[in-house]
C-alpha cells in the first residue's frame, strides 16, 4: 500500500475511532426530529379532533383527551431531552475528532521537519493545523449526521404515511428526495469552486496578516505599510466576492427548499382531501398527515447549506493531505541494532546537495573527531558548515558517503538514540514564549529543581536568574525577547548541560555577541565540554587555539586541516580569515 493510501486509511480511521459517539449523536438527532414530527402531527390531530368532537355535542363526552394530551407532553419532553443530548454528544464528538486530527496531523508533520517543511511558510502551516482542521467539523456535524438523520426519517415517513395512503407516502418521499438530494447536489456543484477558493483565500489572508505583523517594524521603517494594506484589501475583496456568491446560493437553495416543502404539503393536503371526500380519512387525520409532512422537512433544511460548503471542506482536507502525504527526507529505523560504545565522529567522503540541480553544499568531506576531542570547522558563510550539522543530526541524509558515531552509521540509530547522543546548540536556538523553567525542561522534562539550578550555575546564569523577582518562573516573552543575546545563548547552553549528551555540536555559539561576552562564553564552553566530544562550527577565530584540530571549508570542500599554529603557517586562506581579510 502506498503512503498516500495508508495516510488516507488513517484519516478515515480517526473518524471511525469516534464511531460510537457519532452514532449516538445521530441517534439523538433522529429522536429529536422524530419527536418534532410526532409532536406537531399529534397536536394538530388533537386540536382538530377536539374541534370535530365539539361539533357533535351528543358524543363530545366520549372524546378521550387524556391520552393525546399525555402524548403531546411526552413528545415535547423527548424532543427537548433528545435535542439537548444531540447537541452535547455531537459537539463533544466533533471536538474529539478535531483534537485527534490535530494530533494525527502533527505526528505526520514532525518527520517532515525541516527538509520538507522548508518549502512552507510558518503561517501557512499554522493555518492548516488550525483553520483547515476546524473546517473539517463540517464533515460530521453538518454533512454526515444530518444526511443519515434525513435518510432514516424519510424511510420512517414512507412507512408512516403508507398506512394512510401510498400516493401521499410516495409523493412526500419524492419531495424529500428532491429537497434532500437534488437541491444539495445542485448547491454542492455550484458552490464547489467558490468553496475551494474560499479555503485558499482564507489561508492567504491569514498568512498575509501574520507576516505583516511579524514584519511590522520593517514596514514602518521603509514606509511600506500602505502597500501591504493594499495587498490585504485585495485578498479581502476576492474573499468577499466569493462569500457574496455563497450567500446568494444559500438564499436560492433556501427558496427552492421552501418551494419543495410547500409543494409537498399542498400535494399531501390535496390527496388527503380526496380521501376525506371518499370517507377514507376524517378531517383530524388529514391535519395529522399534512402537519407530519410539513414537520418532516426539518430534517432536510440543513442539507443544502452543508453540501454547499463541501468544496471548502474538501479543499481543507486536500491541503492537510498535501502535507501528510509528503515523503520525509529521512526515515529512522524503529530500533537501534547496536549502540555506540564510544563517541568519536567520522565523516567519510560526505557529499550532499539540497536539490538535484543545485551546486554541491558538501563534496568529499572527510575528517575525524576522536572521543573527547575538540575540532572546529571554520569557513565563510556558505562554505557548508551548517550543512554538516544538518547531516549529523539527520535533518537530511548525504547522497554520497556516510557519517559514523562510535563506528556506527548514524542511519542505523533510531531517532531517540541519535538524539541522546548529540546536543546541538544552534546559532539561533529557539526560545518559547514561556517561563525560564519551561524552556529548560525541554531538554529534560524530569529534571529536579536542584538540577536546573546546577545547570544555570555551570553556564554562569544563576546570579541573573536569582535577581529576577520570579526566578525560574519568569516569563521570557516570545522568542525570548526579554533576554539579551548573551543570556539567551547561555540558556541554550544550560539546555545542553541538562541533556547531558556525549557529543556537543556548537553552531556559531558567539555570533552576535560583544567581545567581552564572547570571551566569557568561550571560557564557559571549555569547562562545559570537558570529557565531551566537541564539534565547533564557526567563522569567528576567537579561541581556536584551544581546539585539537581545525578543518577549513571552502565551497563545501576541505581545503586545509591542522592545528591553529600549523594552519597559520601553512594556509594563506586560514591566515587571511584570522586577520579578517576577504578571501581571494
Amino acid at each position: 500500500m502506498t503512503d498516500s493510501g495508508r495516510h488516507s486509511d488513517s484519516f478515515v480511521g480517526l473518524f471511525l475511532r469516534h464511531f460510537k459517539a457519532m452514532a449516538l449523536g445521530a441517534a439523538a438527532g433522529l429522536a429529536a426530529i422524530a419527536a418534532s414530527v410526532g409532536l406537531l402531527a399529534l397536536a394538530g390531530w388533537f386540536i382538530s379532533a377536539a374541534a370535530f368532537a365539539g361539533l357533535a355535542l351528543v358524543n363530545a363526552h366520549l372524546f378521550n383527551f387524556f391520552y393525546p394530551a399525555i402524548g403531546v407532553r411526552l413528545l415535547a419532553i423527548i424532543r427537548t431531552v433528545a435535542r439537548y443530548g444531540e447537541r452535547i454528544v455531537s459537539h463533544d464528538a466533533t471536538f474529539r475528532i478535531l483534537a485527534s486530527l490535530r494530533t494525527w496531523f502533527y505526528r505526520n508533520l514532525e518527520p517532515l521537519a525541516p527538509g520538507r517543511l522548508m518549502h512552507y511558510r510558518s503561517a501557512d502551516l499554522l493555518n492548516r493545523i488550525v483553520a483547515d482542521i476546524e473546517a473539517l467539523d463540517n464533515l460530521y456535524l453538518r454533512v454526515l449526521s444530518p444526511s443519515v438523520i434525513a435518510a432514516m426519517l424519510s424511510a420512517g415517513m414512507l412507512i408512516f404515511l403508507w398506512r394512510f395512503d401510498p400516493f401521499i407516502a410516495l409523493a412526500t418521499l419524492l419531495a424529500m428526495a428532491v429537497g434532500g438530494v437534488i437541491v444539495p447536489a445542485f448547491t454542492a456543484g455550484l458552490g464547489a469552486a467558490a468553496g475551494r477558493r474560499l479555503a485558499r483565500q482564507n489561508a492567504h489572508l491569514r498568512i498575509t496578516i501574520v507576516e505583516s505583523l511579524q514584519g511590522l517594524s520593517e514596514l514602518l521603517v521603509f514606509g511600506a505599510r500602505a502597500h501591504r494594506l493594499d495587498i490585504v484589501r485585495q485578498v479581502q475583496c476576492r474573499q468577499i466576492k466569493d462569500q457574496r456568491f455563497m450567500s446568494h446560493l444559500r438564499g436560492a437553495s433556501s427558496a427552492a427548499l421552501t418551494l419543495v416543502s410547500g409543494g409537498a404539503v399542498l400535494t399531501a393536503t390535496y390527496l388527503g382531501a380526496g380521501l376525506v371526500n371518499r370517507g377514507v380519512l376524517d378531517g383530524a387525520q388529514l391535519a395529522l398527515v399534512a402537519l407530519a409532512v410539513m414537520a418532516a422537512f426539518e430534517a432536510i433544511w440543513p442539507l443544502p447549506a452543508a453540501y454547499q460548503y463541501l468544496g471548502h471542506t474538501r479543499e481543507a482536507g486536500r491541503r492537510l493531505m498535501e502535507i501528510v502525504d509528503a515523503r520525509p527526507m529521512v526515515k529512522f529505523p524503529p530500533r537501534t541494532v547496536a549502540l555506540p560504545q564510544q563517541f568519536d565522529l567520522h565523516f567519510e567522503q560526505v557529499g550532499f546537495r539540497y536539490h538535484s540541480d543545485a551546486a554541491p553544499a558538501l563534496a568529499d568531506v572527510q575528517f575525524d573527531v576522536p572521543p573527547g576531542g575538540r575540532v572546529a570547522v571554520v569557513g565563510q558563510t556558505g562554505a557548508g558548515k551548517t550543512s554538516l550539522i544538518n547531516l549529523l543530526v539527520r535533518f537530511w541524509d548525504p547522497q554520497q558517503g556516510r557519517i559514523l558515531i562510535g563506528g556506527q552509521d548514524i542511519r542505523s540509530l533510531s531517532e531517540t538514540d541519535l538524539r541522546r547522543c548529540i546536543s546541538v546548540v544552534s546559532q539561533q536556538a529557539h526560545m518559547f514564549a514561556a517561563t525560564l523553567r519551561k524552556n529548560l525542561l525541554l531538554a529534560r522534562p524530569q529534571a529536579t529543581e536542584a538540577e536546573l539550578v546546577a545547570a544555570l550555575e555551570r553556564v554562569q546564569l544563576l546570579d541573573f536568574v536569582k535577581g529576577l523577582p520570579e526566578g525560574l518562573d519568569t516569563w521570557i516573552g516570545e522568542f525570548g525577547k526579554q533576554l539579551s543575546a548573551g543570556q539567551a545563548r547561555r540558556l541554550a547552553l544550560a539546555r545542553a548541560v541538562l541533556h547531558d549528551a556525549p557529543v556537543w555540536v556548537l553552531d556559531e555559539p558567539t555570533e552576535g555577541l560583544d567581545r567581552i561576552t564572547e570571551q566569557q562564553l568561550m571560557t564557559a564552553l571549555d569547562e562545559l565540554t570537558v570529557d565531551r566530544t566537541l564539534l565547533l562550527i564557526t567563522h569567528r577565530m576567537m579561541g581556536l587555539e584551544r581546539m585539537d584540530d581545525i578543518v577549513l571549508l571552502e565551497e563545501g570542500r576541505v581545503v586545509a586541516r591542522g592545528s591553529h599554529e600549523n594552519l597559520l603557517n601553512s594556509s594563506p586562506r586560514y591566515a587571511a580569515l584570522q586577520m579578517g581579510e576577504p578571501w581571494q
